[in-house]
């Protein structure tokens, strides 16, 4: 006898199709998995400010060599202590303890204080090995200064001059002035390329109230 298409065994057929329909869905559940597990690890984003600026952030005690007021993208979600350091200057809080959550921007604020003579109260510790970012540190300035960096389309709060930590790819960056004026630069962040100074300078004109 020979055996054709037509003599093969329907049922037999049937399982052999369902196992493929079983196996596609499978492949199919393993990348959506794999899509919701990359969403799971999102980064977070944490802004450090400081009044005066010009302090350098203290990560989990190891410097990152970015000084205030200063917006780091890519970090992980995970706990922090974040404090600041600068010569003559203590800041207050001391140390801030934080939970960065996945997809969040989370801010913190310090006051830095003139350490008082005599004072010989031990400063936050910054003695781990220094932060080698994978990213690019760019020094965001505005001329006037005093204009608000929006980055990718979300607020940061932060004025020109600022200090900002990307992850490579794309951004839009945008600055926007207190009198209406406002300049937008898209930005490709490589490590060896990108320059790491971006100057902004109104590209619209408000005329003044009179």
């Amino acid at each position: 006898m020979i055996v054709t298409s037509d003599t093969v065994n329907p049922v037999a057929r049937r399982r052999a199709l369902i196992r493929i329909l079983v196996a596609i869905v499978l492949m199919l559940a393993a990348i959506a998995m794999g899509v919701l597990s990359w969403l799971r690890d999102e980064s977070a984003v944490l802004i450090v400010t400081s009044a005066p600026k010009g302090a350098e952030v203290v990560l989990n005690f190891r410097p990152s060599g970015v000084m205030t007021n200063a917006y780091i993208s890519d970090l992980p979600a995970d706990s922090f202590a974040v404090s600041l350091r600068q010569d003559g200057f203590r800041p207050f809080p001391f140390v801030q303890w934080i939970r960065l959550q996945s997809g969040d921007t989370t801010r913190v604020n310090f006051f830095m204080r003139p350490i008082a003579r005599g004072d010989e109260r031990e400063l936050p510790r910054a003695d781990g090995a220094p932060h080698k970012w994978q990213w690019k540190t760019v020094a965001i300035n505005s001329d006037p200064p005093g204009a608000e960096v929006i980055i990718d389309d979300v607020p940061t709060g932060l004025l020109t001059p600022a200090n900002f930590v990307f992850d490579r790819g794309l951004h839009h960056l945008q600055a926007n002035w207190p009198n209406g004026a406002k300049s937008f630069k898209n930005v490709i962040i490589e490590p060896s390329t990108t320059q790491p100074n971006i100057l902004f300078r109104p590209a619209t004109y408000i005329q003044p109230d009179k």
